[in-house]
């Protein structure tokens, strides 16, 4: 997605810090955050990132500015109302196997960030949200390594039910927004 930057470019810079994760399972961990809270820091998000101080001073602003970019793009985002969010995964141009790891990379970094942000099994989750979670999980185990190129159909349903998923954990997850209007009565 554009909006996000460009997924290579994003990737390298994860490569040459030596990041915790890729930039698939970056992007779910910030979409796992985001959707417990849309306030979420960026400081929370990149510090989950790196393990060291080193590593992040070692970042160039250029590299900042990208991730700042990610993890702000990703919230505005989740944040529309027609929910234009999608998840950051390599081009159409890679092998389904490689796009399959990274989706299933994708949903580990969501659910690492919902539980990251403080959200778990104790949780009282809707008979939905918890179908979606358990789903997710199945996901992330993702077993790529059988993937062919007649699964493309499959991986983009797979995909897009991981992104209304989304929408549905983040309804769950964000508070409704209180309204001072009574209803009117007729």
């Amino acid at each position: 997605m554009k909006r996000l930057g460009n997924y290579d470019d994003l990737q390298l810079i994860f490569d040459e810090r030596d990041a915790n994760m890729n930039v698939s399972e970056a992007h779910g961990l910030a979409s796992g955050m985001l959707c417990v809270n849309l306030d979420a820091e960026f400081t929370q998000w990149v510090t989950a990132l790196f393990d060291t101080e080193g590593q992040l001073k070692a970042l160039a602003s250029e590299d900042k500015q990208s991730l700042i970019g990610l993890f702000q793009g990703t919230s505005e985002l989740l944040k529309t109302e027609d929910f234009i969010f999608d998840l950051l995964l390599p081009g159409e141009e890679e092998r389904i196997g490689a796009r399959a790891v990274a989706l299933s990379e994708w949903c580990q970094g969501f659910l690492y960030g919902v539980a990251y942000m403080g959200v778990g099994d104790d949780k009282d989750w809707s008979d939905d949200g918890r179908g979606v979670l358990r789903d997710l999980m199945e996901i992330s185990r993702l077993d790529a390594d059988s993937a062919d190129d007649s699964d493309e159909q499959a991986f983009m349903e797979l995909q897009e039910y991981v992104r209304m998923g989304v929408q549905i954990l983040m309804y769950e997850l964000q508070p409704m927004e209180d309204s001072d209007d009574e209803p009117t009565i007729h």
